[in-house]
């Protein structure tokens, strides 16, 4: 049997970085891409040297795997708690087996040959980068039904936070939705976009910005944007452009804060780097959540 070294670690990193990056955004833990890398990276060499050097058995145990997975989440995420390590490391092993298993069944459904030697899993291909093409496109399938079922079934008490917006010595405090799927930002200033409805947020807007939500329909780009543009709030308000919310090609009408606070407590974190999206429709049936809100603020 011929096995390429280079592709088994591309695979491996590609495999391992996408692992944990799922598991710090099913937790909401941040970690840069380098820490990502590294320790994707430590696994990708795990795997490399069992193939390297087959007469350590030693490390072919499932308690040198067990140490290495150890070693990925400290390095990864480094956690100050143990409580907070144990929690990543079972995240971590959860996003492990559901990879590996749907993997598996990919290639088992697409009757390709495969075998599982020492923990690692070989598939026969014609071409070796048919392998690293494929394993890539199959993990990003997984990742995005993964990602949403864990969250939504398991986290979604999580996924609301407390919000307060803070404009023109105002402010309104209100329940938050993280959205996985919110990645609307400012055309203008690249700046993350949090959308709030209007009912909740326009006791501190200016009167002349709320009759333009009362006088214009949404739909009606040009007298919005004429409105806009003779308003004295001129600067601090812009049109932003979106494909969501149940529609295409939409418009909704954003302002620059002088800051927000999301979370409470030892999770508050101020952010000053952030439009604000206003929404004049109710974003929940149950009026649980009055905002919508990127995971990447947290």
């Amino acid at each position: 049997m011929e096995i390429y070294l280079d592709v088994l670690v591309l695979e491996n990193i590609v495999m391992n970085y996408l692992i944990l990056w799922t598991t710090s955004k099913i937790l909401r833990t941040k970690t840069s891409n380098l820490r990502l890398f590294i320790g994707a990276l430590l696994g990708a060499l795990y795997a490399a040297f069992l193939i390297v050097k087959p007469q350590f058995r030693l490390y072919y145990t499932a308690t040198a795997t067990f140490i290495l997975s150890l070693v990925m989440v400290a390095v990864t995420f480094s956690p100050e708690k143990l409580g907070s390590f144990i929690k990543t490391l079972v995240v971590f092993y959860l996003s492990t087996f559901v990879f590996a298993g749907a993997t598996f069944a990919f290639f088992y459904l697409n009757n390709r040959n495969t075998f599982i030697k020492n923990g690692l899993l070989y598939v026969f291909w014609d071409s070796k980068w048919t392998a690293v093409l494929l394993s890539i496109i199959t993990s990003i399938i997984i990742i995005k039904v993964f990602i949403e079922i864990v969250q939504q079934k398991f986290f979604k008490e999580k996924l609301i936070t407390h919000l307060k917006v803070i404009f023109d010595n105002k402010e309104i405090s209100v329940s938050a939705l993280i959205d996985t799927g919110n990645s609307l930002q400012d055309p203008i200033s690249n700046m993350p976009v949090i959308i709030v409805e209007f009912s909740a947020i326009k006791e501190i807007l200016p009167s002349e910005i709320c009759s333009i939500f009362e006088q214009v329909e949404e739909q009606d780009f040009s007298k919005l944007a004429s409105m806009l543009y003779n308003s004295n709030w001129f600067n601090r308000f812009r049109l932003i452009p979106f494909n969501s919310l149940g529609k295409e090609n939409g418009m909704l009408i954003g302002f620059k804060p002088d800051y927000v606070v999301i979370g409470e407590d030892s999770e508050r974190k101020d952010v000053k780097d952030v439009v604000i999206a206003i929404y004049n429709k109710v974003l929940s049936k149950t009026k649980s959540y009055k905002a919508l809100l990127g995971p990447d603020l947290l």
